[in-house]
Protein backbone atom coordinates (compact mmCIF):
# COMPACT_ATOMS: atom_id res chain seq x y z
CA UNK A 1 0.00 0.00 0.00
CA UNK A 2 1.28 3.37 -0.71
CA UNK A 3 1.47 5.92 1.64
CA UNK A 4 -0.09 9.23 0.98
CA UNK A 5 2.35 11.30 2.87
CA UNK A 6 5.57 9.87 1.76
CA UNK A 7 4.64 7.89 -1.25
CA UNK A 8 6.55 4.65 0.36
CA UNK A 9 5.15 1.64 -1.06
CA UNK A 10 4.47 -0.74 1.85
CA UNK A 11 3.52 -4.21 2.20
CA UNK A 12 0.09 -5.06 1.84
CA UNK A 13 -2.17 -5.38 5.85
CA UNK A 14 0.81 -2.48 7.24
CA UNK A 15 -1.17 -0.03 9.26
CA UNK A 16 1.39 2.65 9.68
CA UNK A 17 4.06 3.80 6.74
CA UNK A 18 7.26 1.99 7.59
CA UNK A 19 9.08 5.35 6.39
CA UNK A 20 7.67 7.95 8.00
CA UNK A 21 4.81 6.91 10.80
CA UNK A 22 1.52 7.96 8.63
CA UNK A 23 -1.38 5.92 9.45
CA UNK A 24 -2.23 4.67 5.96
CA UNK A 25 -5.71 5.06 6.19
CA UNK A 26 -5.94 8.94 6.36
CA UNK A 27 -5.73 11.01 3.52
CA UNK A 28 -2.70 13.58 3.83
CA UNK A 29 -3.08 17.39 3.33
CA UNK A 30 -0.09 18.82 4.24
CA UNK A 31 -0.85 22.06 2.70
CA UNK A 32 -3.87 22.97 4.22
CA UNK A 33 -2.86 21.65 7.88
CA UNK A 34 0.26 23.47 7.49
CA UNK A 35 -1.93 26.57 6.78
CA UNK A 36 -4.50 26.09 9.33
CA UNK A 37 -1.54 25.32 12.14
CA UNK A 38 -0.29 29.28 11.17
CA UNK A 39 -3.87 30.74 12.26
CA UNK A 40 -3.98 28.05 15.27
CA UNK A 41 -0.84 29.63 16.88
CA UNK A 42 -2.11 33.35 16.58
CA UNK A 43 -5.70 31.96 17.82
CA UNK A 44 -4.16 29.99 20.87
CA UNK A 45 -1.93 33.46 21.82
CA UNK A 46 -4.98 35.79 21.48
CA UNK A 47 -6.93 32.72 23.89
CA UNK A 48 -4.19 33.25 26.41
CA UNK A 49 -3.69 36.97 26.74
CA UNK A 50 -7.98 37.06 26.62
CA UNK A 51 -7.76 34.31 29.49
CA UNK A 52 -5.47 36.45 31.77
CA UNK A 53 -7.23 39.99 30.56
CA UNK A 54 -10.73 38.50 31.99
CA UNK A 55 -8.81 36.96 34.53
CA UNK A 56 -7.61 40.72 36.12
CA UNK A 57 -10.63 42.06 35.04
CA UNK A 58 -12.48 39.28 37.27
CA UNK A 59 -14.69 37.78 34.71
CA UNK A 60 -13.88 34.30 36.26
CA UNK A 61 -15.93 32.22 34.06
CA UNK A 62 -14.93 34.10 30.52
CA UNK A 63 -11.27 33.29 31.71
CA UNK A 64 -11.65 29.84 32.45
CA UNK A 65 -13.70 29.47 29.02
CA UNK A 66 -10.71 31.11 27.16
CA UNK A 67 -8.06 29.50 29.54
CA UNK A 68 -9.68 26.29 28.48
CA UNK A 69 -10.06 26.78 24.38
CA UNK A 70 -6.30 28.24 24.90
CA UNK A 71 -5.04 25.03 26.08
CA UNK A 72 -6.66 23.02 23.82
CA UNK A 73 -5.45 25.21 21.32
CA UNK A 74 -2.44 25.33 21.94
CA UNK A 75 -1.54 21.48 22.52
CA UNK A 76 -3.29 20.58 19.46
CA UNK A 77 -1.26 23.17 17.30
CA UNK A 78 2.06 21.89 18.41
CA UNK A 79 0.95 18.10 17.89
CA UNK A 80 -0.45 19.52 14.02
CA UNK A 81 2.73 21.21 13.59
CA UNK A 82 4.67 18.19 14.11
CA UNK A 83 2.68 16.09 11.85
CA UNK A 84 2.76 18.25 8.69
CA UNK A 85 6.41 17.82 9.00
CA UNK A 86 7.23 21.66 8.72
CA UNK A 87 11.01 22.71 8.75
CA UNK A 88 13.36 25.17 9.75
CA UNK A 89 12.50 28.89 11.27
CA UNK A 90 8.30 28.52 10.48
CA UNK A 91 8.80 25.88 12.38
CA UNK A 92 10.00 26.87 15.25
CA UNK A 93 8.24 30.19 15.09
CA UNK A 94 5.04 27.99 15.30
CA UNK A 95 6.19 25.63 18.17
CA UNK A 96 7.05 28.74 20.00
CA UNK A 97 3.73 30.76 19.39
CA UNK A 98 1.90 27.45 20.27
CA UNK A 99 3.87 27.26 23.87
CA UNK A 100 3.38 31.01 24.41
CA UNK A 101 -0.32 30.31 24.01
CA UNK A 102 -0.32 27.64 26.13
CA UNK A 103 1.32 29.25 28.98
CA UNK A 104 -0.59 32.65 29.09
CA UNK A 105 -3.72 30.08 28.83
CA UNK A 106 -3.40 27.64 31.78
CA UNK A 107 -2.65 30.71 33.74
CA UNK A 108 -5.60 32.80 32.65
CA UNK A 109 -7.06 29.40 33.77
CA UNK A 110 -5.84 29.12 36.86
CA UNK A 111 -6.52 32.96 38.01
CA UNK A 112 -10.02 32.66 36.46
CA UNK A 113 -10.52 29.77 38.42
CA UNK A 114 -9.20 31.62 41.78
CA UNK A 115 -11.57 34.32 40.53
CA UNK A 116 -14.39 32.29 40.20
CA UNK A 117 -14.51 30.47 42.90
CA UNK A 118 -12.90 32.95 45.93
Amino acid sequence: MKCPKCGYDNPDGTVFCEECDWKLNLAYKGESMAVNSVYLAIASVVLGIAAIATAFLHIGIAAIICGALGMFLGGYTQSLVRLTGIQGDVRQKLMIMASVGLVLAVIGFIYGISVAFA
